[in-house]
């Protein structure tokens, strides 16, 4: 299960709009919004939605660069346990 951190970069005027547009998907979580900065940490069930998600993150209007800082693509031990 891949978690990443990012730094959204957005235009000034928009930071607020962005951030609570980034609180629809329900794998962003944003802990901390610093000016035109907003922290986000995603959680997806594999990589391929990862990159899906950040594509979907760069497309929100007045988001000017997406920062990859951490990624964590570890298999979830609980979802490839075999019974």
């Amino acid at each position: 299960m891949p978690i990443s951190s990012l730094i959204i970069r957005t235009d000034s005027k928009k930071t607020h709009e962005v951030a609570e547009r980034l609180k629809i998907f329900k794998e962003v979580t944003v802990p901390e919004i610093h000016q035109e900065n907003i922290i986000v940490i995603t959680e997806t069930q594999k990589q391929s939605c990862d990159k899906d998600l950040w594509d979907k993150i760069e497309k929100i209007p007045g988001v000017l660069q997406c920062d990859l800082i951490y990624h964590n693509f570890e298999d979830d031990p609980v979802s490839t346990r075999r019974e």
